[in-house]
């Protein structure tokens, strides 16, 4: 899996744990709906700062999120 697939289910998944719609992360992150669906979809990938936005959005440390991309990454590896 590649690092912007990865990326996409990561926050998905964390966005659904914290019951989260696209919206309310976009306007946690001062961005627009359509940029989280696409970085949902693995259609954009996301700058660093974008990261950080996104993980402050989703009240998650940005490490935690980094190492939960990572781990997904190197699942598929390993597979």
């Amino acid at each position: 899996m590649d690092l912007k697939t990865a990326f996409a289910l990561t926050i998905k998944e964390i966005r659904k744990e914290k019951k989260l719609s696209q919206d309310q992360v976009a306007n946690r992150c001062f961005s627009q709906t359509v940029i989280i669906g696409r970085l949902e979809t693995a259609q954009r990938e996301p700058k660093i700062s974008t990261i950080f936005k996104i993980a402050n959005a989703l009240e998650v440390p940005p490490d935690y999120l980094v190492k939960k991309v990572a781990e997904k990454v190197n699942s598929e590896v390993q597979e």
